[in-house]
């Protein structure tokens, strides 16, 4: 149904935005104009939006409409910013909509500058999905500033609280620097401080404290990644009064001291991080010492042969004493007397997000080592890999399914769609293939997408190709979790007798990391592509 149509039948009508151009304005720079239509559009139709990233207007946002002039302090301007020309599909339908406001609130502003970095680096973007994506991103933009810009609704002392609560924390980002207490915050928002503490929460997820002291360790990161300043006059500069408060403070937020975190970004700090070494090595770094496993051996296909191993699954951490780490960087899979151990030999941090997601991970690890752009460039990178692998394949397969086993001597595991782990959500997720059904009895420890088969389960598993790797866990001989492949059961797969089985390497499939996973996709391209 188009506008004329939904007007004509009383429909409320459809309204989205066009984003015509993206600007970048440096202080200091010529500014980086991206058109993305080769039209700059600024007639009667147009709208423009500011958005202040640096200096001592960071943090205000400016609309300006059509046929409007825009007053702003040339001090702020002289700031750098990001400049925005869109369009509407119905202006009528569109101007209900829009604030009518020339100052937007835009808090958090870390969230607004996420979207505006996200719709930056899309302003070459040619590709269908790609631009579709920057499509997407704007109106998602527009919609975080119109919902939090709206006009008061009835309950106007509420719309106030936020609006005071909003203004503090622009005041905090554009104010860290100097002494602010949580007093002097609920009275610039208008709120008593009981409430406000309460309301600041509720907005930001922590109390005013601590989130001033986030934004002044984020400040201080810059300065150690960029200077070769003192310590003492970082922390003077980002708001701290003394060293050892700055250093306390620090090591608690980021879990090591600014030092190491220096360190780290010149590459010098030594890290060991068992079953994180995929992470390690994406962040161009190398650990000191890599684990080891009695039956799995080592994570090979991350090239680190030059780096000597430790037992992780013997249980004790004492041998890494030898290494002199700086940092040991776990995840929360052991046992507290492991834990101990390793505190014992050096700054020990724990990492408590579900292995799962390995891009929450990936941007924890990165930012211990003040490496998160790097981080979100790799994830870019692996994304486009992914997508492109997708749409290829969905050419090729045409709805053909596939099945994942794991086999050892005593056991056969299924891995499907239902599953949030190392091969689902690669095979599954990332690349889209179909997977088939479950044909054994789901796991028993209650992990969702995995299945225990029987050999008999294996006359049901009828998927049209099929990815095997062998782990040698529970064999007592070598090459007894091969004796599978003899079974009648086996040679009469629907995949085996058409030649469609393709045996992956274990502990590149069996692990979570970004390089893993790139390589996962690199043995199904291959094995059906």
């Amino acid at each position: 149904m188009d506008i004329e149509q939904r007007k004509k039948d009383g429909a409320a009508p459809l309204v989205h935005y066009v984003l015509r151009s993206i600007r970048l304005i440096v202080v200091g720079e010529q500014a980086d104009i991206s058109d993305l239509d080769g039209s700059d559009r600024n007639d009667k139709d147009s709208f423009e939006l500011f958005i202040v990233t640096s200096g001592t207007g960071q943090g205000k946002c400016y609309l300006q409409g059509p046929g409007r002039s825009l007053s702003v302090d040339q001090k702020v301007m002289s700031c750098s910013y990001y400049r925005l020309c869109f369009e509407t599909s119905d202006y009528d339908a569109a101007s209900s909509l829009l604030p009518d406001k020339q100052e937007l609130a835009c808090a958090p502003f870390a969230k607004t500058m996420e979207l505006l970095d996200e719709l930056y680096g899309l302003r070459g973007a040619t590709g269908g999905l790609e631009m579709f994506q920057r499509f997407v991103r704007f109106q998602e933009l527009l919609l975080f500033l119109f919902r939090q810009n709206a006009p008061a609704a009835e309950d106007e002392g509420t719309d106030i609280e936020r609006h005071g609560v909003e203004l503090s924390i622009r005041h905090i980002h554009q104010n860290y620097r100097e002494l602010l207490t949580v007093e002097e915050l609920a009275s610039l928002a208008g709120i008593d401080r009981w409430k406000y503490t309460r309301l600041f929460k509720e907005a930001t997820g922590q109390v005013p404290l601590q989130y001033l002291n986030e934004v002044r360790i984020n400040g201080a990161k810059k300065w150690l990644a960029r200077t070769d300043d003192k310590l003492l006059d970082i922390a003077l500069n980002v708001g701290f009064n003394n060293e050892y408060y700055f250093n306390r403070r620090f090591k608690q937020t980021v879990g090591i001291s600014p030092g190491q975190y220096r360190r780290s970004r010149k590459g010098k700090l030594r890290v060991v991080a068992p079953y994180l070494e995929d992470f390690i090595v994406a962040l161009d770094m190398q650990p000191i010492a890599q684990y080891w496993h009695a039956k799995w051996g080592k994570q090979d296909y991350l090239g680190l042969n030059h780096i000597p191993t430790f037992d992780e699954n013997g249980g004790n951490f004492d041998a890494l004493s030898g290494y002199k780490p700086d940092l040991i960087l776990l995840m929360d899979r052991y046992e507290q007397q492991q834990y101990s151990q390793c505190r014992r030999i050096s700054n020990t941090c724990i990492l408590r997000e579900q292995t799962h997601n390995w891009r929450a991970l990936f941007r924890t690890v990165a930012d211990y080592f003040g490496r998160t752009e790097l981080a979100e460039d790799a994830i870019a990178k692996y994304d486009f890999k992914a997508r492109s692998a997708s749409l290829m394949l969905s050419q090729v397969m045409k709805g053909e399914t596939v099945a994942f086993l794991r086999i050892s001597a005593d056991h056969i595991i299924q891995y499907t769609d239902e599953g949030q782990g190392f091969v689902s959500t690669v095979l599954y997720g990332d690349v889209g293939l179909r997977s088939h059904s479950a044909v054994g009895v789901a796991s028993k420890a209650n992990r969702p997408g995995m299945f225990n088969l029987s050999v008999e389960d294996l006359r049901t598993l009828t998927a049209d190709h099929l990815f095997i790797t062998f782990d040698k866990w529970h064999s007592q001989a070598e090459g007894k979790e091969r004796e599978l492949l003899e079974q009648p059961e086996w040679r009469n797969l629907p995949a085996v007798r058409n030649n469609r089985v393709y045996e992956v390497d274990f502990l590149t499939w069996m692990n979570n990391g970004i390089i893993s996973n790139g390589k996962k996709i690199d043995d199904i391209l291959r094995s059906l592509a």
